[in-house]
């Protein structure tokens, strides 16, 4: 750090297991503050360093072993990493539990770091430390949420397009968007094609796009994570479900129990318990918005027509059989918890996947 702190952090020797000194980094785009405190919780230095490689290397390659305590973002998965490589204590927190104990009307980035070292520096589990997935995962996350932009972007392009048709009295037919493109082209008029010719032309470019991060999808699944081929055998479970399972968890040993992991996304039905009101809530939404919907999607397939027969879908059927309107789709999220149980389960321990476990038992 500065000169002023080397010299108070040189008297704590190298070899000493006991971390001596206490770091807060609130982390920015361009720019990111730190915050030390002595062993007595006094603040001895404060600054700010550029968010990149070069200027974590340069302040602090040459400190001894200190604990180093950051809130979950953007930036904080390379720097998490490389922070350890230094041989620093990185402790990452939990942005919800963060916001919900420090909520301040005086905030600032000088604050926001020393809060981050003072609660490091008492209890760490005060901040809920989360665990990061390597930046070799990022990578791999990366390439599948490129893919989910393009899907999305054509879903847009798709709904716009039937959109500006109708004005102009055509109604453009119902088609998968793997043809919709040359569909389209058959049926509207010469002043329409010169007009929404060329966003035909894009979906259809979209669509060829997606095709080759489904091909790389594959690969990654047969490669580099093999793991997933025990979770492509549950039923209603793809590559694209696996993969993003895997990668987002990013460790299958940070759950100690495999229920865990559907609260962990958001599954759990959230809870307002007062006296004898205890009414029934939706799912708390928490975690990943991406994994969580491709589990629900997962669970429709189970519960749908093309379902193959099994016990969890069974069991599903007969839970959206109980009455209500909304029966249905809250049988899909609990369909969709039980998967989330079950792929980490069967990652756990990488035994087959058995359709009807009670009979097999």
């Amino acid at each position: 750090m500065k000169k002023p702190t080397h010299h108070l952090i040189a008297e704590v020797p190298r070899s000493s297991s006991k971390v001596e000194m206490t770091i807060g980094i609130d982390l920015g785009d361009v720019w990111s503050h730190y915050c030390t405190l002595n062993q007595d919780g006094e603040v001895v230095d404060r600054g700010r360093f550029r968010t990149t490689p070069t200027g974590v290397d340069k302040w602090f390659t040459d400190l001894p072993r200190v604990r180093i305590a950051m809130e979950a973002g953007t930036h904080s998965i390379w720097i998490s990493e490389q922070l350890q490589e230094l041989g620093h204590e990185v402790l990452v927190a939990n942005v919800r539990e963060l916001r919900a104990i420090s909520h301040s009307d005086r905030k600032s980035d000088q604050v926001d770091a020393e809060k981050l070292a003072r609660y490091a520096r008492l209890d760490p589990t005060i901040l809920r430390p989360i665990s990061h997935r390597t930046v070799a995962q990022q990578e791999a996350l990366t390439l599948i949420r490129a893919r989910n932009l393009l899907v999305r972007l054509r879903t847009a392009a798709v709904n716009a397009t039937r959109g500006l048709a109708k004005p102009c009295g055509y109604r453009l037919p119902a088609s998968s968007t793997l043809c919709f493109a040359k569909r389209c082209m058959e049926v509207l008029p010469p002043g329409l094609v010169q007009a929404l010719g060329p966003v035909l032309e894009q979906i259809a470019s979209l669509t060829v796009k997606i095709k080759h991060y489904d091909r790389l999808v594959k690969q990654l699944t047969q490669t580099e994570y093999a793991e997933t081929q025990a979770l492509i055998k549950v039923y209603g479970v793809g590559e694209l479900t696996a993969l993003t399972y895997v990668l987002t968890l990013g460790n299958k040993q940070r759950f100690k129990r495999s229920r865990d992991v559907g609260c962990y996304l958001g599954l759990r039905p959230r809870r307002s318990q007062s006296g004898d009101r205890d009414p029934q809530l939706g799912i708390t939404k928490a975690g990943n918005v991406y994994l969580r919907s491709l589990l629900v999607e997962c669970g429709n397939h189970v519960l749908g027509p093309r379902g193959k027969d099994s016990t969890l879908r069974r069991w599903g059927l007969h839970l959206a059989e109980r009455g209500g309107k909304q029966s249905r789709n809250r049988a899909i999220v609990a369909v969709a918890r039980k998967l989330a149980v079950l792929l980490h389960r069967i990652w756990v321990t990488q035994q087959p996947y058995v359709p009807f476990h009670a009979e097999a038992a």
